[in-house]
């Protein structure tokens, strides 16, 4: 059997925290329909759409999607995974996609609290490459030059607007950033190519303590997950999108379970909410308007730094500190050191010579990458020119680098 759920008005960005009386009744029926709803397997009509989907007004039925691209292979040579799995790819017919629009913008207005998962397939667009298959992986590789996708942005403008409330980034590459997405809530769990104390993690290393408890408390306390472009292979913090949709079973509201965007299927299609198949620039793309949200510019923020030296309200530790503030000077040749580091953990080969003690110099400040280039130990790191505006306003717990003698002020 199917539900039928009232939606909120199209113009609506109101969010649980109003308290308004039409969206609690709103999001009553919601949790009811899922709580009711079990997980379902594959022979399930609803497997393709999610738990909650419903057959609308714009004639949306349990249309299954169009395969665009068919693969007999599994997603990944190095992950086990399901036997019916493959790395197909999947398109969403437009009227069941519309109805499944019009049902996430629901959701987003409805949640308390929105974490995004995301895997590479939201910069594949950008020229990243990404270690699945796919139709994308046939585009140029490019790493730290590349600029964000419409994806990228549109979550940067949703956040601004309240309705995305933290990310959790499997990738590496910075996009979020540079498409004006907050610093300080984005929990880069595999290690980031911008940030010198949390290097990208080999498999055979170990993710930073910090990131580590910080995505262990987004899955205990995510209200929706929004799971787009990861094939969710098994990894650690595949639990963001897991135990969010494990809580929507309980009958007391705990969460609205996971959305998911993705081309491909998962392991875990039948525990979806609501499941999308398409890429995330056209579902993005699409979903806007429906919060009178025009589709933004494809242009990387600016950084416009008069000065190199910085005045930030942290400790000669790099912690932030309520009693003393610290001068940052990243000009060229200033002596620096990373500070709170998982250099060692990380096991990057390029930096297994750096121990504890991951002092070194500014080179230069880099407008193509976005980044600050330093050289510690004989190894080139990158330090985002978002982190910057970060220490300024004391928006992170921690900054990556401090001066090797640092020069620090008394708070007035």
């Amino acid at each position: 059997f199917f539900f039928s759920i009232t939606t909120l008005p199209p113009s609506s960005t109101m969010n649980m925290t109003t308290h308004d009386t039409g969206s609690c009744h709103v999001r009553k029926e919601i949790e009811n329909v899922i709580t009711n709803q079990s997980f379902v397997e594959k022979s399930h009509p609803l497997f393709w759409h999610g738990r909650i989907f419903k057959e609308g007004s714009k004639n949306a039925s349990l249309i299954p999607p169009l395969v665009t691209w068919e693969s007999n292979c599994k997603p990944r040579d190095d992950h086990d995974t399901v036997d019916w799995l493959t790395a197909s790819e999947y398109t969403d017919v437009d009227t069941v996609m519309n109805e499944k629009l019009d049902q996430l913008a629901n959701l987003l207005r409805l949640s308390r609290k929105t974490v995004v998962y995301s895997g590479a397939g939201i910069s594949v667009a950008a020229g990243i490459g990404q270690a699945s298959r796919g139709a994308g992986n046939r585009r140029r590789n490019l790493t730290t030059t590349a600029v964000p996708t419409l994806t990228h942005h549109a979550l940067s403008v949703l956040a601004k607007k309240g309705l995305i409330h933290g990310w959790v980034q499997q990738n590496h590459d910075g996009l979020p950033q540079k498409a004006g997405f907050p610093q300080e809530d984005i929990n880069e769990i595999h290690g980031s190519w911008y940030d010198p104390s949390n290097p990208v993690v080999l498999y055979s290393g170990s993710l930073r303590t910090y990131e580590f408890e910080w995505m262990e408390k987004e899955a205990e306390t995510a209200d929706l997950a929004l799971v787009i472009g990861t094939t969710l292979g098994g990894l650690n913090a595949d639990q963001v999108a897991t135990k969010t949709a494990i809580r929507s079973l309980k009958k007391n509201g705990a969460s609205l379970g996971m959305v998911m965007i993705n081309l491909q299927q998962t392991p875990h299609d039948g525990k979806a909410s609501l499941r999308i198949f398409g890429t995330s620039d056209d579902v993005f793309s699409a979903l806007l308007p429906r919060f009178d949200v025009p589709i933004p510019e494809l242009v990387p923020i600016e950084f416009n730094f008069s000065e190199r030296k910085f005045l930030v309200p942290y400790d000669e530790n790099g912690k932030r500190s309520s009693s003393v503030k610290m001068w940052l000077d990243l000009n060229p040749g200033a002596a620096v050191k990373v500070v709170g580091h998982n250099i060692m953990g990380a096991k990057q080969p390029s930096q297994r010579h750096i121990g504890k003690d991951a002092t070194g110099e500014v080179k230069r400040w880099n407008q193509s990458t976005m980044a600050v280039e330093l050289k510690v130990k004989r190894a080139t790191m990158l330090l985002g020119f978002w982190w910057l505006e970060a220490a300024v306003e004391g928006k992170t717990p921690t900054i990556p680098v401090v001066n090797a003698k640092p020069n620090m002020a008394v708070c007035t």
